[in-house]
């Protein structure tokens, strides 16, 4: 029987042998597995593209509802119909950052719609407590209020000329509603409860990187834009624990670097608020987390050699970059800027339809893609998996690019 199995086994090699040869010959070309050096350098035009094509793919893939197809297959068609409410409301963050710095109308209503699908799954419980209750779910994640939060925020930022006044004065008392919401999860720690159950009201006394991270990035952007002062002690507060949990602790030869890299663009974030803001006493504590974070992402995560996309790592990369700008750390500055350009670049080879898809043979040679898939970014440059989280990432991810890095002169 083995010998049987050889037999077929060779034959087949040998039936295949030319083609193989052949198909082996684009391979051996000079520079062929040097191709991404082709890529053009970014550019701020490059950035705003890109940008604009995810808009387009942001505003095809929103539902009637006011959600977001949660998975789309470029190379089939096939929607995936999963959902994840932190995801989902992930993705009306990134799409009310690019309201506010790109307007126009169907984003805006675009948006509202968004705001429509979450306020019509907001109920007062018993408790007289006013929480969102995400469709199918038991729980509602910290995660999921503080991005709703942070959607909200974002939105009225940018609509002083857009909105009438009962209008913003409505969308900020649903705002201060979660916050308040948010104020209950806190622990002793400085962390947040990660998950209330919604049919005991139970807050579950564990909190979670990734929340935590959301959670502080809301309370510093709402404290600067509101000047609410209460939120401001409890970012004194939490911010140097944090700190000390998602680095120092995690760092230790026993310790979590899981737990660092769901804090990690997170806290880098709220960081550069923190000192833009100039807030005390914790300033250059910040800072230094700040590049820490980023030196541990590219020197220990090894970031640049990351296969799939690591669009979160651009916001992470592009905030340590902002708070070495504000402390004049040129040096830090210098360091970041190529890397932030480089991963961006290789990033952008992974929109369908995007200013460099020429440049990523994978994509150029899809065929019978759908239409509802231009502007799609997917998960690695040769997977044609779009999910909503990674085009919410890459989009904010390349706004804050144009903030800091290619400012408009």
């Amino acid at each position: 029987m083995a010998l049987s199995l050889i037999s077929f086994g060779q034959a087949n090699s040998f039936e295949s042998i030319e083609k193989t040869s052949a198909s082996l010959q684009k391979y051996l070309e000079d520079g062929y597995w040097k191709r991404n050096a082709e890529v053009p350098p970014l550019t701020r035009d490059i950035l705003i593209q890109s940008i604009e094509a995810a808009r387009t793919f942001y505003l095809n893939q929103q539902k009637p509802a006011g959600n977001f197809t949660y998975l789309l297959d470029i190379s089939t068609g096939m929607v995936d119909d999963d959902d994840n409410q932190v995801r989902q409301a992930g993705a009306l963050w990134g799409l009310s950052c690019l309201n506010r710095d790109f307007f126009n109308e169907p984003t805006r209503r675009a948006v509202l719609l968004g705001f429509d699908f979450f306020i019509n799954n907001v109920k007062t419980l018993p408790t007289g407590e006013t929480v969102i209750t995400y469709p199918g779910e038991k729980n509602l994640n910290t995660g999921t209020v503080a991005l709703f939060c942070l959607a909200l925020t974002d939105f009225l930022a940018g609509q002083d000329k857009y909105l009438d006044q009962n209008t913003k004065d409505r969308f900020r008392r649903l705002l201060f509603t979660h916050v308040n919401f948010l104020r209950s999860m806190e622990l002793d720690d400085g962390s947040w409860s990660r998950a209330y159950e919604l049919a005991s009201g139970i807050r579950k006394p564990v909190p979670s990187s990734y929340y935590d991270g959301e959670a502080l990035l809301a309370y510093c952007k709402i404290a600067r834009q509101f000047n609410r002062k209460d939120l401001i002690r409890r970012i004194n507060f939490a911010l140097p624990r944090l700190i000390h949990r998602y680095t120092v602790q995690t760092w230790e030869p026993d310790g979590d670097q899981e737990l660092t890299k769901g804090f990690y663009q997170w806290g880098s974030m709220s960081f550069a608020e923190y000192l833009e803001a100039g807030w005390e006493p914790h300033a250059k504590l910040a800072a230094d987390a700040a590049l820490a974070l980023a030196w541990w992402q590219i020197d220990d995560n090894l970031i640049e050699t990351k296969r799939g996309n690591v669009a979160y790592a651009i916001e992470g990369l592009a905030s340590a970059w902002r708070c070495a700008n504000i402390i004049g750390d040129k040096q830090a500055q210098d360091r970041l800027k190529p890397l932030l350009e480089t991963i961006m670049a290789r990033l952008t080879l992974c929109q369908y339809k995007g200013p460099l898809m020429q440049y990523n043979p994978y994509l150029m040679g899809l065929k019978n893609v759908p239409e509802q898939a231009y502007g799609g970014i997917t998960a690695a440059p040769n997977n044609p998996l779009v999910r909503i989280d990674n085009v919410q990432h890459q989009v904010h991810a390349m706004l804050l690019m144009l903030k800091y890095l290619y400012p408009e002169k």
